[in-house]
């Protein structure tokens, strides 16, 4: 039986590269987790540091759905 690898950390520079090289203008927790094969807690958490460190920003248009997209900030970190 063959152990499995460590679990490669995620960082914010990567979560940002993501934001920056797709199309789409922002994201959802759940989109985030399935893009890096994570779980939705993982992403939700890190989208809040992210966004208490200016990041990236957030918007709850209502339906459950919560949109996080990057900002000036974010772009240059």
């Amino acid at each position: 039986m063959t152990k499995p690898g460590p679990n490669k950390a995620v960082s914010e520079r990567e979560v940002l590269l993501y934001f920056v090289q797709d199309p789409d203008p922002a994201f959802t927790v759940n989109e985030l987790a399935s893009e890096f094969e994570r779980t939705r807690q993982w992403a939700d958490n890190i989208l809040r540091d992210m966004e208490s460190n200016g990041l990236v920003s957030s918007k709850n248009p209502g339906g459950g759905a919560k949109f996080y997209w990057v900002t000036e900030s974010g772009k240059r970190y």
